[in-house]
């Protein structure tokens, strides 16, 4: 098939609750998505999980769209015949992950057909109110992480005093330090599932036995396929929480899985709070990790996405059907 032509959109809609973590205020959520025209007459969306700041990732929403005009202009009107024509194609975006992930979503559809699946249920709560409360004893996940703050004792507790089963995980994106010992002692007996990203350094580890800490994720520090193994060889590391986004896209997260695996750890796919397109995907991908990840039903989020209906919640578990975008809720602008 040859690319004939491409276009690129934003959506902006905002969150039912206000994200609040440890290092970012979010009231909406705005994204970017390309639009790859073939020669077929088929049209294919991938869906961008940067941010209009770095606050998370070095690329922003800025950065992949001035990345990927400039890869159109050298590859329009080529041809791309299968999945490896296009791995070349994109080895020039190896700096630029966040925009590779979005062309191979896109791209991977040419080449593979879309399937109807289920997956676990993991919601993110950035901030225990009466509303998430309540947003959780209507739609019952099989696992919860919640986002750190000073009151996170407490906030699990809450979690485990919901009216049915559910795991724990914790988020604390970086922003501990030793004065929180006592409290990660108790979390330790707590039956957490894992504490993702306690410290800035991992170094901090050393001053703790794996008796005084929970279970340790890593998160932002899985930035690539030889940090995350010297990571798991090094330290007392043994969940990784795989973004697609951060790795490259779906391909190199799907040979990432085996390698993690290989290697005797666990994996959970992270999601970016997506719209339905990229939901899609994480899902897809979640369906090889060893415990919930961080997949969403419709509605979660947002009162409206691009994707009407992208996983509804069945039992603690969510259907997924192949994603149909909405470009009528998109505004063009390229």
């Amino acid at each position: 098939m040859k690319l004939i032509a491409m276009e690129l959109y934003e959506y902006k809609a905002p969150f039912k609750h206000p994200i609040k973590t440890p290092k970012v205020n979010l009231k909406y959520r705005k994204s970017l998505f390309v639009c790859l025209k073939m020669s077929d007459d088929n049209s294919y969306f991938g869906e961008s999980n940067a941010f209009e700041t770095n606050w998370y990732n070095d690329e922003t929403i800025s950065d992949v769209k001035s990345q990927i005009i400039s890869w159109y202009e050298v590859y329009q009107g080529k041809v791309f015949d299968s999945m490896q024509a296009v791995q070349s194609a994109l080895e020039e975006l190896n700096d630029n992950p966040a925009t590779r992930s979005m062309l191979v979503m896109a791209f991977y559809q040419m080449f593979n057909e879309l399937e109807q699946f289920v997956v676990p249920y993991g919601a993110t709560v950035s901030g225990l109110t009466d509303g998430t409360i309540q947003q959780l004893k209507a739609t019952e996940p099989q696992r919860v992480k919640l986002k750190w703050t000073e009151d996170i004792l407490s906030d699990v507790q809450s979690v485990k005093d919901l009216p049915f089963n559910v795991q724990i995980a914790i988020d604390a994106n970086e922003s501990l330090t030793d004065n929180e010992q006592n409290k990660l002692s108790i979390l330790s007996r707590a039956d957490i599932l894992y504490l993702e990203e306690p410290f800035a350094s991992l170094e901090q580890l050393t001053n703790y036995t794996t008796h005084s800490i929970p279970t340790v994720a890593i998160d932002e520090k899985a930035t690539s396929k030889v940090d995350i193994i010297n990571i798991l060889r090094k330290y007392n590391v043994d969940v990784v929480v795989i973004k697609p986004f951060r790795l490259g896209g779906i391909d190199r997260v799907l040979e990432l899985i085996n390698d993690v695996k290989q290697m005797g750890s666990k994996v959970v796919i992270g999601g970016m709070y997506e719209y339905g397109l990229s939901r899609y995907f994480t899902a897809m991908l979640a369906r090889y990790a060893d415990y919930p990840s961080d997949v969403t039903p419709a509605g979660y989020y947002f009162e409206q996405d691009v994707v009407e209906d992208s996983g509804k919640l069945k039992g603690g578990s969510i259907q997924f059907e192949p994603p149909t975008v909405l470009t009528s809720r998109l505004k063009r602008i390229y």
